[in-house]
């Protein structure tokens, strides 16, 4: 098997505020949907084609610029205020109307670090699925003729981290993305349609051929929404054969994709699956819905079977499965903490599949570990530069599928809230469970602290939540939030993010666990 394609872990949404801007440069290194420029003057025609011309190639997939830092994103001073002061959007979008589409849209917000001006600019996707330039790009290079940057017709797109002439790879993305946004109009425009067949899996109709039909009719190849609504009249009706049927065959069904390298089969399967469970949890049926987090764990056991014992060179396919589980297992955590299920949050975050090395109490860590040694976060591959990338994935997987958001728009912020509260919340199960010698990744701590404090809080005067997720003694539970946030102090990046616990929680540390261990 090819060594896998770093993931992209860059969420691409229409906000360019100050917690957006250090979630993006604590990335430290671009990516196809991000671009780390030093500055652009456009006062300077020069450089305003340039823009132009990422700016084109960003409108395929969307995507990011930040203006004023280097290559690592470091903040520069190479731009200054008045050529800062440029970018806001009324007088940036007539500039760039010039050679780009009408329909562009683009955001910027103009901020400070360290004394030093930085904007961060956010492309949207071309609904027609790339930007074709309406004129050519060209200016003065200094010399008797013209540079051309880009033609009348030329579409540009990202190569990697190079904004380049359209290729045959390019035009695989263009299509890509016109086939998605199809998709989506096409579900979004039929969804009355899926409201009326809910309605009749409820009634009778759809439900006597799937849910009351012969138990082979209930499998993983329906369509997620059929899925769900099966499952839920086959609850109403008492009937869990096809129920553990389907739930008995999907490791194996996972198996043959695995065994075939059918990622995208695979996807599907635990899509399926991850909508079943959260579909479980939103009826509350306690028993089903472990039943499908076992089968995840299950399927995550796969990545052991025909290798030699793991520590620090995963096999690439095995990294990257469980990756993907550990992703919609974190979706549903969030989904979890969203309804307070307390009881669910502990479940999710102990599993521990057969296979894994002592030393990991919880899968949520070692496929951390798995997937950052396999390079699949970022090229460099270091352990430590991955802290906070887990929560994005997980972001993509809740907007993807609608049995996740019940309560939320793909876009709703408390989706990221619920999940950076997940991910605390699970840190203090593995360290619960491990006697608080368990080490943890804490991915909430790229974003900002005030999304954690509320539950930090809660912990401390919420008995029932507290003996669910930590049920140890007072002495034992400060030292465990003691080291939650020695490790978060460690991971986060140095122009914002974590910053310490609200006073009342230092004080239940101070009194309980002393200044030292």
């Amino acid at each position: 098997m090819a060594h896998p394609t770093p993931r992209d872990p860059v969420v691409v949404e229409p906000v360019v505020n100050r917690e957006k801007l250090l979630e993006l440069l604590a990335l430290e290194t671009e990516y196809s949907t991000l671009d780390f420029k030093s500055r652009f003057d456009l006062g300077d025609k020069r450089d305003v084609v340039e823009l132009a011309k990422h700016v084109g190639a960003m409108s395929v997939r969307g995507g990011y610029l930040v203006i004023g830092v280097d290559g690592h994103g470091k903040p520069t001073g190479d731009l200054t205020t008045e050529q800062a002061a440029r970018f806001d959007e009324a007088q940036l979008r007539p500039k760039l109307l010039r050679w780009l589409p009408d329909e562009l849209e683009v955001c910027s917000q103009v901020h400070e670090l360290d004394g030093h001006q930085v904007v961060l600019l956010h492309i949207s996707p071309n609904p027609a699925g790339c930007a074709i330039f309406r004129a050519d790009g060209q200016y003065d290079d200094g010399g008797k003729s013209s540079k051309v940057v880009f033609r009348e017709g030329e579409v540009f797109f990202r190569d990697g981290t190079q904004s380049v002439r359209l290729d045959h790879r390019g035009l695989e993305q263009v299509i890509r993305q016109r086939v998605e946004r199809e998709r989506v109009r096409w579900e979004t425009d039929h969804a009355e349609g899926y409201r009326r067949l809910a309605e009749e899996l409820r009634t009778g109709a759809a439900g006597q051929q799937v849910a009351r039909g012969p138990a082979v009719e209930f499998n993983l190849a329906l369509e997620p929404e059929v899925l769900t609504e099966a499952a839920t009249e086959l609850l109403r009706a008492d009937d869990d054969i096809p129920l553990r049927r389907l739930l008995r065959r999907a490791a194996p069904e996972a198996r043959a994709f695995f065994t075939a390298e059918d990622q995208e089969g695979l996807a599907g399967l635990l899509d399926r699956l991850t909508s079943l469970a959260a579909t479980f949890l939103e009826l509350d049926r306690t028993t089903w819905f472990e039943r499908v987090v076992d089968t995840l764990a299950s399927i995550y056991e796969l990545g052991f079977e025909n290798v030699p014992p793991i520590y620090n060179n995963p096999p690439p396919r095995s990294a990257v499965l469980w990756l993907a589980l550990v992703e919609r297992a974190v979706a549903l955590g969030a989904l979890a903490v969203r309804y307070e299920n307390w009881e669910a949050v502990r479940y999710i975050a102990s599993r521990r599949p057969e296979g894994m090395d002592k030393f990991y109490t919880t899968w949520l860590r070692h496929a951390s570990t798995m997937a950052a040694r396999a390079e699949l976060y970022v090229q460099q591959g270091a352990d430590d530069d991955f802290v906070g990338l887990l929560l994005n994935l997980a972001r993509e997987v809740v907007r993807r599928l609608a049995p996740l958001r019940p309560d939320a728009s793909p876009e709703d912020d408390k989706i990221l809230t619920s999940l950076t509260r997940f991910d605390v919340l699970a840190a203090l199960v593995s360290l619960a469970d491990s006697g608080n010698r368990s080490g943890l990744y804490p991915h909430f701590a790229r974003f900002d602290g005030t999304r954690v404090e509320p539950v930090a809080r809660r912990l401390l005067r919420d008995t029932a939540m507290r003996i669910t997720i930590y049920p140890g003694d007072d002495r034992h539970f400060a030292v465990a939030l003691r080291e939650i946030d020695r490790a978060a102090q460690r991971a986060v990046f140095r122009y914002g993010g974590w910053d310490g616990y609200p006073a009342d929680v230092n004080n239940f540390i101070s009194l309980h666990a002393g200044e030292t261990e």
